[in-house]
């Protein structure tokens, strides 16, 4: 396990990074809801707003991690490509981040709800199309690296998963619809790291 975090942090920015990650974000999120909650009354509008604001955060946070990865030719930690265990390295580091992702959202949505008293189906339907729509943002993200371009794509998920949001909660159907979101979620991530890793090879090949 300390091999798969360290190998994680190795393509972070800086050591500050972490606080930021870890520690501020779910905070920010947090504290971000608790004005709101002054402001707006009714949980529904408060847990939606703390899922937007968690898929945001993960996408812009990603930025600085893993932008351009998917491209064959990105410029990113040449440093590391000059390790023999590079492959290796990223392999753990794409696991942890899926892994740390699902946490931060876990951490994140469980809490907001058991505050808000959201019910436990709604919850389990929040948590796995936040994912689900994460895993959907960073599959197109990380073909680029320009701040602005994933800020604008970041911008067109969240519209998509609000809209996406009121069609199923008007229909009802969020209890099914989130078993076929998990697997998507799922087989999702395996094709993305498929993708990556084939950038990645022809990288070395060229």
């Amino acid at each position: 396990m300390k091999d798969y975090i360290e190998s994680y942090h190795m393509f972070f920015p800086d050591r500050k990074f972490r606080f930021l990650l870890y520690i501020l974000y779910p905070l920010a999120v947090w504290v971000g809801l608790y004005i709101e909650s002054i402001l707006f009354d009714g949980s529904f509008i408060l847990i939606l707003s703390a899922a937007s604001i968690t898929i945001a955060a993960e996408c812009l946070a990603d930025f600085f991690v893993f932008a351009g990865y998917a491209r064959k030719e990105n410029g990113r930690n040449e440093y590391l490509k000059t390790s023999t265990r590079y492959k290796q390295l990223l392999k753990m580091a794409f696991l942890s981040d899926a892994v740390r992702r699902a946490l931060s959202t876990l951490l994140i949505i469980s809490v907001t709800a058991a505050v808000l008293k959201i019910p436990f189906k709604l919850t389990i339907y929040l948590l796995i199309s936040v994912y689900f729509f994460m895993a959907v943002a960073l599959f197109v993200l990380r073909f680029f690296d320009f701040f602005s371009i994933y800020s604008f794509i970041t911008i067109i998920i969240l519209m998509l998963y609000m809209g996406f949001n009121i069609f199923i909660l008007d229909k009802n159907i969020f209890a099914g619809i989130s078993i076929v979101l998990f697997v998507l979620s799922l087989l999702l991530i395996i094709l993305h790291t498929r993708v990556l890793f084939k950038a990645l090879k022809e990288e070395y090949y060229d």
